[in-house]
């Protein structure tokens, strides 16, 4: 399904992109819905309702919630499928029964793990009306400095020019772009494998891409500063301010990215 590059990347073949393909279409019809239940603003909804939602779609197309008891990151197992993250909870946030209030900032992050096989992906959605105007835009330029971000992984290029992509995308936005967390490659059953994909890098920095690899990119912004702390749960990792994160995975060919977690 695979060969190793440079001893540390993971190649991957056809078998692996089939595989990825349904995997990330879980994901995608996961990040759909939750977008949809968080945007329409479904009365009286919970971050457990979107994770009980995102495990009857797993176990309806046979994958595995990724995260769940993951223990690469924090002193214990990660809880939950999903991670949910209100606010100024920016990344890794732990599943609560805590609902939905008007103007709240969701994001959605999960992995979904078909024979072994990962996809990845992140999504942020506001419940009701925005708090200010400059949220909006906010998500706006962050869901866009993703794909800005996805154009710049071609074969030839090296890692380098993701992070620098996002960074030129954001840098005049008046948010603050998070370098300390970034994207990651993917291989069987390890969810966050080499290469790390910085959100800010120079385009000389890291391997070349070459056909078949497969990585997550996810960028993330802030309305405050850069700093974050990691709250007593061990997992749920805190901004200064309001923030966001959109994330996907993709698989890259010679001459074709392909993002592996679209919304059905």
């Amino acid at each position: 399904m695979f060969s190793r590059h440079s001893q540390l990347v993971i190649i991957k073949n056809k078998e692996w992109f089939d595989k990825q393909k349904y995997a990330g279409k879980c994901v995608g019809t996961i990040l759909r819905d939750c977008k949809e239940m968080i945007e329409q603003k479904t009365p009286n909804l919970s971050l457990k309702d979107l994770e009980a939602h995102a495990l009857d779609v797993m176990k309806k197309m046979d994958c595995t919630p990724t995260f769940k008891d993951y223990k690469g990151g924090g002193p214990v197992p990660f809880p939950n499928a999903i991670c949910t993250s209100v606010n100024e909870n920016l990344v890794h946030g732990v599943v609560t029964d805590y609902v939905l209030q008007e103007g709240d900032v969701v994001s959605v992050d999960l992995g979904a793990t078909y024979d072994g096989v990962i996809a990845d992906a992140a999504y942020t959605a506001i419940y009701g009306e925005p708090k200010s105007a400059e949220i909006p835009r906010m998500l706006e330029i962050c869901r866009g400095s993703l794909y800005a971000g996805i154009k710049a992984a071609k074969v030839g290029n090296r890692i380098g020019a993701i992070g620098n992509a996002i960074h030129k995308f954001t840098k005049n936005s008046g948010f603050s772009l998070i370098s300390k967390y970034g994207g990651h490659g993917i291989d069987l059953d390890v969810p966050h494998a080499s290469p790390f994909i910085a959100n800010q890098a120079e385009t000389d920095e890291g391997i070349h891409i070459l056909p078949g690899l497969t990585i997550a990119i996810e960028p993330m912004l802030v309305m405050g500063d850069k700093k974050t702390s990691v709250l007593d749960d061990g997992w749920t990792v805190k901004a200064s301010g309001v923030s966001c994160h959109f994330e996907h995975s993709i698989f890259i060919e010679e001459d074709n990215i392909h993002i592996m977690t679209e919304m059905p």
